[in-house]
């Protein structure tokens, strides 16, 4: 059975300048993964490890059917967060106990190459886990970039060198010192920041002086050409002459090449003027980047006001501290982990770290209480969005909270409040953990620790953990007596609910009423009501009182559509698929439940996915299409596996899933029924949701059929392409700007279903086979 996906993971980014030099390195680095399933590129900060290994990894796309994944772990502070991290990065949507055992087992098939950026700071932990993975998947390869090798067997370690600079002591002929690549890498990017550069007979000598003097970093080369917007090259080269010896006098315990790369950043550092070495110090606090506004929240006071913060970032991002991209349709800045490094120092140095620590916690505590706020609503999706961007800034924020005792209710109210946020994307194992922390460090009475022992005990609830959500359970309500708060009383209420549910649903019916009706009396946000009645429909259902849980779903759908929400009302929709289902409706109910897994596809919600994929595959069974049925189950099973516990281990609807998989196996046979059902099991997430819809793939149509799918100038551009001509070729030879050649080129790539220029050659090439008279 092939475990090759159809969408492999591949976050590798784009190339934004040109690759100099490395090609050798390139080619010893691609012939060591050949023969070894583990190489580590070791080497000094800023010596190209983590470009080297992005250049190998776009070369060796097409040898990985499964995908080439980039892990970048430099903003990752907690060893424990390592296999969430990767699990993110894969695209896996892990909620189980065991994160590690989960990537184990999406691993094990598949043949897949990880690049892991930045390790030497959670060395043993990467070790370990990639000692774990190599030996558990037969056909990973592991591409790592650290100051420091893992140690492990099997490791191939492999030093990368600085850029060959010219010899101090040779004299070169006038013209030839571009053969070196730290002459050509300096000569390329000083061109992009002066339009026209070039190294001429009159500056040679003082880039060959600056290359000597940086001994070949690229990082310490690529930040030196910036500078020549204000700066010559003979005035470049003779600063850093005079840093640097300065420099080495300070700070001899050092090593060389840092104290170089220091210098170089203390250098650029005091060409910021004093409100840029400010906020180039407090942005520092950011990880995995930051948007404007959170930039005004934590930053700006009177020593750096708002109305002085848009010319100071901008004046950062001249000078190349911060880099601007955008986000989902958002600006969002970030900096160079190097740069930020540099910039905690001074943060500490100032006496201010605590104070701008505690600001970049109280802005994302605001961030959480507003999505709370809001979650339920029209708004939702981009509340996704932004929460899964900023979800390292969350972290960091949760343990600046969880490290200080004082701060550590905070923390409890953060990690407590936003329920949906561990549920909705995907973070139900990370939820447990934080709350678990933070519980056990702040154990006195509050209204914090009520929602955040709900939220644990919503969690282990789902993932089927029997002993922790009884145990969190009677914990919350026992709180919730003692402070007799109606908040707290109605969500204790719901969660006593949920474990009825999963034991003895006509029990569970009178508890849900009543967490009902409790949360009628309180200013709750409108998403805890809305959970608890697709929970009350699936009690009325399998206790058969089949118009009550109409009723109930009717109501639940009502209130999330009116309110313009769409993942509780993907839950609504399972429950009245499942309704149909029972009431012998099975086209509504594939229809319903179809409409539910659309709703899922703007989250990460393993739950939800599997609670559908489940549903869907009774409703195949009860049609007859028995194959379908399997291997719907078959995914769904896989989904589960991610989550915890099938069904979170509620016996009656565990009984129904057994007869109707019972009842395909019987049609099919048991061999047959296997082979589908293993054959869902290694199907990607997103395949589980195009075979759940239906849905056909535009890549599988042949070259005639997919000539339609063109317009005529998206024809000609394909054409031209499969010639070999750049997009700027392209644009010179249509008359058209670059940007339309590119929108053209993306738009086969849509229709066709390609993702390179080498699929619209083949496919050209196919084309006018098909047209040839001879055939």
């Amino acid at each position: 059975m092939s475990s090759r996906s159809a969408n492999p993971p591949d976050n590798l980014p784009a190339d934004l300048t040109s690759f100099v030099g490395r090609r050798s390195e390139a080619h010893a680095v691609r012939q060591l993964l050949s023969a070894d399933r583990l190489v580590t590129l070791t080497g000094v900060g800023g010596v190209g490890k983590t470009r080297l290994a992005l250049r190998v990894a776009h070369d060796l796309r097409r040898a990985f059917p499964d995908g080439v994944c980039l892990v970048e772990l430099a903003n990752l502070k907690d060893p424990d967060l390592l296999p969430h991290t990767l699990n993110d990065a894969l695209g896996i949507r892990e909620q189980s106990a065991s994160a590690t055992s989960v990537l184990a087992d999406y691993l094990r098939p598949r043949h897949t190459l990880l690049v892991l950026d930045n390790c030497e700071h959670l060395l043993e932990t990467t070790a370990t886990l990639v000692d774990r993975l190599l030996r558990a998947a037969p056909k990973l390869r592991v591409l790592a970039t650290s100051r420091q090798a893992l140690m492990i067997a099997g490791e191939h370690m492999y030093p990368v060198p600085t850029l060959p600079v010219p010899d101090v002591d040779v004299r070169l002929a006038p013209g030839s010192a571009t053969q070196f690549a730290a002459v050509s890498l300096f000569a390329a990017r000083a061109a992009a920041v002066v339009p026209g550069f070039e190294i001429t007979p009159d500056n040679e000598q003082a880039v060959i002086q600056l290359c000597q003097r940086l001994e070949g970093i690229p990082l310490a080369i690529e930040l030196a050409a910036v500078r020549l917007r204000i700066l010559t090259v003979d005035e470049l080269a003779h600063r850093l002459d005079n840093r640097f010896d300065l420099l080495r006098e300070g700070s001899r315990n050092l090593p060389e090449r840092h104290q170089t790369l220091q210098a170089l950043i203390d250098w650029s550092h005091e060409l910021c003027t004093p409100a840029e070495k400010i906020l180039w110090a407090r942005a520092s606090v950011f990880t995995g980047g930051f948007s404007l506004d959170a930039l005004e929240a934590v930053c700006a006071d009177e020593l750096l006001t708002e109305e002085n913060l848009l010319d100071t970032v901008a004046g950062l991002t001249d000078k190349s501290i911060l880099i601007r991209g955008e986000q989902g349709g958002r600006v969002r800045f970030r900096m160079l982990e190097t740069l930020r490094e540099y910039g905690q120092v001074r943060l500490r140095e100032s006496g201010s770290e605590t104070e701008c620590q505690r600001r970049h916690r109280d802005w994302y505590r605001h961030v959480i209480e507003k999505a709370s706020a809001e979650w339920f609503g029209p708004g939702q999706e981009d509340w996704a969005a932004l929460l899964r961007v900023e979800h390292p800034n969350v972290r960091a924020a949760l343990e600046f909270c969880l490290g200080r005792p004082a701060e550590v209710r905070i923390g409890l109210r953060m990690a407590g409040l936003p329920w949906f946020l561990w549920a909705a994307l995907g973070f139900m194992t990370e939820g447990r953990l934080w709350l678990d922390r933070a519980l056990a460090l702040d154990q006195e009475p509050s209204l914090e620790r009520v929602w955040a022992l709900g939220t644990a005990a919503d969690i282990a609830f789902f993932q089927g953990d029997e002993t922790a959500a009884t145990s969190l359970i009677d914990a919350l309500q026992a709180l919730a007596d003692q402070l007799g708060d109606p908040k707290g009383l109605a969500y204790a209420t719901h969660m006593r609910g949920l474990r009825e549910l999963g034991s003895d649903p006509h029990a569970a019916i009178p508890v849900l009423v009543e967490a009902l009706d409790r949360y009628a009396g309180t200013d709750v946000p409108a998403d805890y009501p809305n959970s608890v009645r697709p929970a009350l429909a699936m009690a009325y259902l399998l206790s058969g009182e089949l118009d009550s849980a109409a009723e109930v779903v009717d109501e639940a759908c009502r209130q999330c559509k009116h309110a313009g929400e769409r993942w509780l009302l993907s839950y609504a929709m399972w429950a009245k698929g499942i309704l149909r289902l029972l009431q012998g409706e099975l086209d509504q109910a594939e229809a319903d439940l179809c409409e539910a897994l659309q709703l899922k596809r703007f989250t990460p919600d393993s739950l939800g996915l599997a609670f559908i994929l489940d549903a869907l595959g009774w409703t195949a069974a009860a049609h007859g299409d028995s194959e379908r049925a399997a291997v719907l189950l078959g995914a769904s099973d896989q989904v589960w596996r991610t989550v915890g516990v099938p069904l979170f281990g509620a016996k009656h609807l565990l009984a129904r899933r057994e007869h109707f998989q019972d009842m395909a196996c019987l049609a099919m046979g048991t061999s047959g029924f296997t082979t589908a059902f293993a054959r869902g099991g290694e199907l990607t997430a997103e395949e589980m949701v195009t075979f759940a819809l239906r849905e056909r793939r535009t890549s599988s149509v042949e070259p005639r059929q997919s000539d339609r799918l063109l317009t005529a100038r998206e024809r000609e551009v394909a054409n031209l392409v499969a010639q070999g001509m750049s997009s700027k070729d392209v644009a010179a030879k249509l008359v058209i700007s670059r940007r339309t050649v590119d929108a053209h080129v993306d738009h086969i790539f849509a229709k066709l279903g390609f993702n390179s220029r080498a699929q619209i050659a083949t496919w050209v090439t196919q084309q006018q086979v098909a047209e040839s008279p001879d055939r």
